[in-house]
């Protein structure tokens, strides 16, 4: 460890550039919402400033309104809150414009980042009622252009929180039921592909290849546990033997219908039963299952969607419009994660999930290297990164485990820093920066 400087709870990434680190934090005593600006040599803090958001926005209990990841072209740091807006800051910390907007209405929190893309400042609002992606000019703050994006195809989720991704001079977003590109210049559609994702997890890329995490809505749609027929049901629960199911018999901790692989018990919403979902299969409202509505309730929790599911890897190509079936190079169906972000590194791909279960792909086929548990369970946020041959994991429990970048799972090392990790490690130079929940941390040599 190189340094360590307490901070304010955030679950933002670092970002880092020239002699700086960028991060933001929330306190949550005070609502008050931060940029603060460290030495990257030393951990000082060189300036802190506060977002001046009038309210904070809702956000889900394993989140924070401080889940944004500052950018910087290397002389402006520019910072989004689904609170505020976006506001760019001069290299002294000095505010160089704002853009203030109405406290997001996302469901669960806004969960994207600002992307740079030539002389536009790139982010999105992805939830209903308008759905919008934006562009505002670095110079001035001022309002380049704005798209309307389609509404969700995918039942059940209405808002995205994955950040845009700039490749090939197009601006990338993973959508609820949909991965979609537009222009750079003026923000319209380029082309779009079907997927069964809620849009959490940002894509990324490798040559001519785009990859993402769509696990479909509810976790990974392949560990679900299948609910037993009625009769079945009816024997294990039905106390008072009339034949029905009441929900007072149900059990809290079985007939799943949303059960995320490897999520921990505790997570709040990580997981849903029968009982917790019963206002949508008592049909009749009698406080009462039976054999019809209960088949429901079976129909719902087995309904694959027919869109592509799991990592997957598509090649765009100069395609526009509805992208055909053949775009999509491969997919690999199983412990696809939610959140966090597939890491393409020397011709394999590279994703974790909860639990600790890291799968490695061949890059080209998306044959399975191999899957296997780092030894560190738990609930996965941050996405893995690379360097120097090595992957780097972080649990949302603190572990930071290093793998080497074999096509075998070697476990380097479990490092335990005994406070949650939700952002991704940021990697530069020979030093890794980690910013767990209430502090940042610098590792590397002397």
């Amino acid at each position: 460890m190189l340094w360590k400087t307490d901070l304010p709870a955030g679950h933002g990434s670092p970002c880092v550039a020239r002699d700086r680190v960028f991060v933001t934090a929330f306190t949550a005593s005070s609502k008050t919402l931060e940029t603060i600006a460290l030495n990257r040599s030393s951990g000082a803090i060189v300036w802190r400033h506060t977002i001046p958001a009038p309210r904070i926005e809702t956000v889900h209990p394993t989140s924070s309104p401080a889940t944004s990841t500052p950018v910087t072209d290397g002389k402006r740091v520019f910072v989004y809150s689904g609170s505020y807006g976006l506001i760019a800051y001069e290299w002294d910390g000095s505010v160089a414009w704002t853009y203030p907007m109405e406290v997001a209405k996302s469901p669960f929190g806004s969960g994207t980042s600002p992307v740079l893309a030539g002389d536009f400042v790139v982010f999105t609002r992805d939830y209903m009622p308008t759905p919008s992606l934006f562009a505002l000019r670095k110079t001035d703050g001022s309002l380049a252009w704005k798209t309307t994006l389609a509404q969700s195809t995918l039942d059940g989720a209405k808002a995205a929180h994955s950040t845009p991704l700039i490749w090939n001079n197009q601006i990338v977003l993973c959508r609820p039921g949909t991965l979609s590109a537009y222009k750079i210049e003026d923000g319209s559609p380029l082309w779009w592909f079907p997927q069964a994702s809620a849009g959490t997890s940002t894509p990324t890329f490798g040559a001519d290849i785009l990859y993402w995490n769509a696990p479909g809505f509810g976790g990974d749609l392949f560990t679900v546990p299948k609910p037993p027929p009625f009769t079945e049901a009816l024997a294990k629960y039905d106390a008072n033997g009339d034949g029905k199911l009441a929900r007072a018999e149900l059990p809290e901790k079985d007939l799943y219908f949303v059960r995320r692989a490897g999520v921990s018990e505790d997570t709040p919403g990580a997981h849903v039963t029968l009982r917790t979902a019963w206002v949508y299969f008592d049909e009749n409202k009698d406080n009462f299952l039976d054999a019809r509505e209960y088949q429901g309730f079976m129909e719902a929790g087995n309904n694959i969607p027919p869109a592509a599911a799991g990592v997957l890897a598509l090649r765009p190509g100069t395609g526009t419009g509805a992208l055909p079936a053949d775009a999509l190079v491969w997919q690999e169906k199983r412990n696809a994660p939610e959140v966090s972000t597939a890491l393409e590194y020397r011709g394999r791909v590279y994703s974790v999930s909860s639990g600790g279960i890291i799968s490695c792909l061949d890059a080209k086929t998306g044959t399975v290297v191999y899957r296997g548990r780092v030894n560190a369970p738990g609930n996965y946020w941050a996405s893995p990164v690379a360097g120097g041959g090595k992957i780097f994991l972080a649990s949302a429990d603190g572990v930071v485990t290093v793998l080497g970048g074999g096509d075998r799972l070697e476990v380097l090392a479990n490092n335990d820093l005994g406070d949650p990790i939700q952002g991704t490690p940021a990697l530069a130079g020979s030093t890794i920066y980690i910013r767990s929940n209430n502090a940042l941390w610098a590792f590397g040599k002397p």
